[in-house]
């Protein structure tokens, strides 16, 4: 019999891993002396010792490790949890690569001599029950009055309604092309509880996506289009393409207020090309 110390030693693992193992039943020693408590092992346990360090090396927990040690368990079972870890590693290794990307696309910003007015950041949003007035604006550069007669409308209805809107309006423009003219949009709400509609307001679900892009412009609008061309530009060169609608979401707006005030986030929905 080997005390902890020597088996530890034996086996390159440290005496307080040991009594951990033992603690879960992972690897209890063979005898434990009444008197002084010391733990002995011996060396025929080195195999099951090293079958959980390889599962630890792998990436599964301690309490998987346990489950997978059963004498009980069905090879199907091992089959299937080794297959969830690896899509959990190649799930990692992908993210790992877009992060390099993000890396390199900023040292290159750096070698030209260029520092980044926005910071891009891929995030996932929510689904949001929103009322909103739906039109068409001619271009980006003439839709201020449209915009705001629409959230107008809106805001006239909801109020009509009784309740108040449960966050900062959103402007969403149906055009994953970013088209230049006859662009659909829509002023949204966002409401905590369902109302009905009318013939001028849709009342619905705004959907949840998994990842989208985002920058916030602090400032007036008539430079938001500095943000989409960061933005546009961050989608391009890191491998991106864009798949729904693109929405402002208006943080900090007060209409003939201090523009300089103004902070919009831009949120473009975004998968790898």
């Amino acid at each position: 019999m080997l005390r902890i110390s020597d088996f530890a030693q034996l086996s390159r693992v440290s005496s307080k891993a040991l009594r951990l193992y033992d603690r879960m039943g992972l690897l209890k020693p063979i005898q434990v002396d009444p008197e002084t408590g010391y733990r002995y092992y011996s060396a025929t346990q080195l195999p099951r010792l090293n079958r959980i360090l390889v599962f630890k090396e792998l990436g599964f927990s301690l309490e998987q490790i346990a489950q997978l040690l059963d004498e009980n368990i069905a090879p199907d079972v091992i089959r299937g949890m080794l297959r969830l870890k690896q899509a959990e590693i190649q799930q990692r290794l992908l993210d790992d690569q877009s992060r390099l990307q993000r890396v390199e696309f900023r040292l290159q910003e750096l070698e030209e001599g260029k520092m980044p007015n926005y910071e891009v950041v891929i995030k996932p949003i929510e689904a949001q029950l929103v009322a909103a007035a739906m039109g068409v604006i001619p271009n980006y550069e003439d839709c201020g009055p449209i915009i705001q007669r629409l959230f107008d409308q809106t805001y006239g209805y909801v109020a009509q309604q009784g309740i108040k809107p449960f966050g900062p309006g959103i402007a969403v423009y149906h055009d994953t092309k970013l088209r230049d003219r006859g662009i659909p949009m829509e002023a949204a709400l966002p409401i905590e509880k369902p109302i009905s509609g009318s013939d001028h307001i849709w009342v619905y679900e705004l959907p949840a996506y998994e990842t989208v892009a985002s920058v916030v412009h602090p400032g007036p609008f008539a430079t938001l289009g500095q943000a989409y061309n960061a933005i546009l530009e961050w989608i391009e060169k890191n491998g991106y393409r864009i798949t729904g609608s693109t929405r402002e979401v208006y943080l900090q707006y007060e209409r003939g207020g201090d523009q300089s005030q103004y902070v919009t986030e831009v949120q473009v929905p975004i998968e790898k090309g």
